[in-house]
């Protein structure tokens, strides 16, 4: 007879394993939790310990900043006026600023001694006028005395020759008048040419000296001729080649904000000097409105080509060291190159790579300084304005 206790048992034995299995996979469950909980950690951890850098890449010059230069401007013609008769300044009758023509009084000196001189010079005249003429007279007579035998012809050939140097001493006399009255001239200052006067260094009583007795010669008057101006600029020995004959270049004016003309280069001087390295051009420019004023400084924007084969990169992505100046490079296994650069001109934002990249190299922008070869980054595209 079978017992009746045996289902119950079987139940129970089977409840106990399947109770056990549920512990079992509880505890997988939770140990492969923990796991992923540890990796994820890991993982986060090790993502947190990366440097995160701005990532772009070297460009080709497209277009080329111009080079811009201080220049100064002088006027077409700058004739400064000095006195040739020493006397007093008796008026003056312009100003600076005044516009004058060729051959305008610009002053009058009174020159006392000088007219003195005018007058002896005069009378020097009057008399070597009348020895002459008794000197001619006295050798007509002896000449006829001669014929009469009544003088020798030694005697009269004396004469003769009184009378040729009195007729030199007469010119002599009339040379001198001549000359002073050339000088009496010097009496009025004028403008040598069409211009503007600039600077006048006279007054009313002054007393003024040629300088041949008191010192150096005084300028009194300044006449600038502006319709045309120059303007002089030193342009960089490693800029030199791009200079020719007939290029316009812009001038911003220092002293009118917002205002900008053009002007030509008409020379160079064909020499780069050894001490500033620099060669100096001459430009030229049209001033019809006399706003361009002499002495004033100005900007000269030469124009610049781009050359495709210059690469370019932000400013602030150069690293510099004892070593040299670098590029850090981001490898396809997202670690850090330090690439050697040769830097070549600045233009303040970007500035030009001429060897060690390539345009497809990815770089680093504002690298930090503890960056070295080797570091694992995690790059993102460089989304701010280049500097």
């Amino acid at each position: 007879m079978t017992p009746t206790h045996t289902p119950i048992k079987k139940s129970r034995h089977t409840t106990g394993w399947f109770l056990t299995l549920a512990a079992i996979a509880s505890a997988a469950f939770g140990i492969h939790q923990r796991m992923q909980q540890h990796t994820a950690l890991a993982a986060d951890a090790q993502a947190a310990s990366m440097v995160h850098v701005g990532m772009t890449h070297p460009e080709a010059e497209t277009s080329a900043p111009d080079l811009v230069l201080p220049g100064t401007l002088q006027s077409w013609v700058e004739s400064p006026v000095y006195a040739r008769a020493t006397g007093y300044v008796k008026r003056w009758n312009t100003d600076i600023g005044a516009h004058v023509t060729a051959g305008q009084v610009l002053a009058e000196l009174d020159t006392p001694d000088f007219d003195q001189q005018v007058t002896q010079a005069r009378a020097d005249v009057v008399n070597a006028n009348a020895a002459l003429r008794l000197a001619q007279t006295t050798a007509e007579r002896w000449h006829a005395l001669v014929a009469q035998r009544t003088v020798s012809p030694q005697d009269a050939d004396t004469k003769a020759e009184d009378a040729a140097s009195k007729q030199a001493a007469l010119d002599a006399a009339q040379a001198n008048l001549a000359r002073l009255l050339q000088l009496d001239r010097y009496k009025f200052l004028t403008s040598p040419i069409n211009g503007i006067v600039t600077a006048r260094n006279l007054d009313i009583g002054q007393l003024i000296d040629i300088g041949t007795g008191n010192g150096a010669a005084h300028e009194l008057f300044h006449v600038a001729d502006v319709h045309r101006m120059r303007v002089y600029v030193a342009v960089p020995e490693s800029e030199t080649g791009m200079l020719r004959v007939g290029l316009p270049v812009k001038l911003r004016l220092r002293s009118q904000p917002g205002l900008t003309k053009t002007a030509t280069l008409t020379s160079t001087s064909g020499a780069v000097d050894p001490s500033s390295h620099t060669m100096l051009v001459e430009l030229q420019i049209d001033n019809p409105q006399g706003n361009l004023l002499p002495g004033g400084y100005v900007d000269a924007l030469f124009p610049r080509q781009p050359n495709p084969s210059v690469l370019q990169i932000p400013g602030n992505a150069l690293i510099f060291n004892g070593k040299g100046t670098f590029v850090a490079t981001i490898t396809p296994q997202n670690t850090i190159k330090l690439v050697p650069v040769i830097p070549g001109r600045d233009f303040g934002k970007r500035i030009e790579i001429l060897h060690g990249l390539t345009s497809e190299m990815p770089i680093v922008v504002s690298p930090p300084d503890s960056i070295h070869n080797g570091e694992k980054v995690i790059a993102s595209a460089y989304g701010g304005v280049h500097p």
